[in-house]
């Protein structure tokens, strides 16, 4: 059986699958259901990323790191966009799934395709009693300058925090509060 996605882009994969969040909207969209009040950390970025640059732009405290396994994160928040390379891309959500777990952040969430949760090896993760839940973003984001074709993929912010619940669907448009 041939392991072609579903559907089809018409640009070329970037190496390691690394796209970075250019579209602000999407952190916009975490900022309409959360605010938050310590320092954000973006732990897949090394040189900076477009989420922290937008959660300066609206007043927060952010940093980006390169790291995504350091012992040593100090923040309130992970807020990150991973890299989609198979089996990394779990591996990085579950440690920090781990830092909420230990109580050494507040709150951890992942820009993730709206359908990344159904792969039954990802029960665990979403099924974790620290799971918060998902933003469905009600736009679909770009990942490039590229305007010459619509983006084709949905996304979700999914959430693991402290506080423990029955895990929620809200629904942000990317405006901010």
């Amino acid at each position: 059986m041939a392991s072609v996605p579903f559907v089809h882009s018409n640009f070329e994969r970037v190496e390691n699958d690394f796209y970075p969040t250019i579209d602000e909207r999407c952190v916009r969209g975490f900022l309409e259901i959360f605010t938050p009040t310590g320092l954000c950390v973006d732990v897949c970025a090394p040189d900076g990323s477009g989420i922290v640059d937008t959660l300066i732009k609206y007043g927060y405290s952010a940093l980006g790191i390169g790291d995504a396994f350091t012992d040593t994160v100090d923040a309130q928040w992970i807020i990150t966009n991973t890299p989609y390379k198979r089996g990394l891309v779990d591996d990085i959500i579950n440690r920090q799934i781990k830092r909420v777990e230990d109580g050494r952040v507040f709150g951890v969430a992942c820009l993730l395709r709206s359908n990344f949760d159904f792969a039954k090896g990802r029960k665990e993760m979403f099924g974790h009693p620290n799971y918060y839940g998902q933003i469905k973003l009600r736009f679909r984001p770009w990942w490039s300058e590229n305007r010459d074709a619509q983006p084709i993929h949905n996304y979700v912010w999914h959430i693991w925090t402290q506080s423990s619940n029955t895990p929620v669907v809200l629904y942000a448009d990317g405006i901010g509060k």
